[in-house]
């Protein structure tokens, strides 16, 4: 795990820190877990796409975190 701040760019433009949670592999996507600098209780999870960095929700972010959970990833 590592505590370090990354700035992203949100769809509208907007820069946002978040503190780096965990970045893991499953089934060859890169995921990051990253929780909003400014609002603790806000927790996203990024996977890389071609055009950048995407929230993952619904089926996609049970089943990942469920992998993370049972440390089934890389």
């Amino acid at each position: 795990m590592t505590d370090d701040e990354v700035t992203l760019i949100d769809e509208a433009g907007v820069e946002r820190r978040f503190k780096l949670h965990d970045a893991f592999d499953l089934d060859g996507v890169a995921y990051y877990l990253v929780e909003d600098a400014s609002d603790p209780e806000s927790v996203l999870l990024l996977r890389e796409s071609g055009s950048g960095l995407e929230t993952v929700d619904g089926d996609e972010f049970k089943r990942v975190m469920l992998a993370l959970e049972q440390d089934r990833v890389e």
